[in-house]
């Protein structure tokens, strides 16, 4: 993703952003540079428990070591926590075919 600062094209890295979920939570999305996603966080009550997981979320990007897990390490995380909200990803595909339509 490129933006415009002072009059000189800029690329970012990436950016974080502040989601909230169908059922009134709050999710934190990690999107590159092309604005693909690469991360969801787990869900917050509250926007201010939302704004703290970025900190949290910001400190072990910036410092957390990189581990090897396993497929079974994989699946219970997955258990305790979906990645994507069903009834967000439905509305996602809803605007994404839209979208892909837009001008057909």
């Amino acid at each position: 993703m490129r933006f415009v600062i002072e009059g000189e094209e800029v690329g970012v890295a990436g950016h974080l952003e502040l989601v909230e979920t169908p059922d009134g939570g709050y999710r934190i999305l990690v999107v590159d540079g092309e604005d693909a996603l690469m991360g969801l966080s787990k869900r917050f009550s509250s926007v201010d428990d939302a704004v703290e997981g970025v900190a949290s979320l910001r400190e072990v990007a910036g410092t957390g070591l990189l581990r090897t897990a396993t497929a079974g390490r994989y699946a219970v995380l997955m258990l305790e926590e979906p990645i994507i909200d069903s009834a967000l990803a439905a509305q996602g595909a809803q605007i994404q075919s839209k979208v892909a339509n837009c001008g057909s």
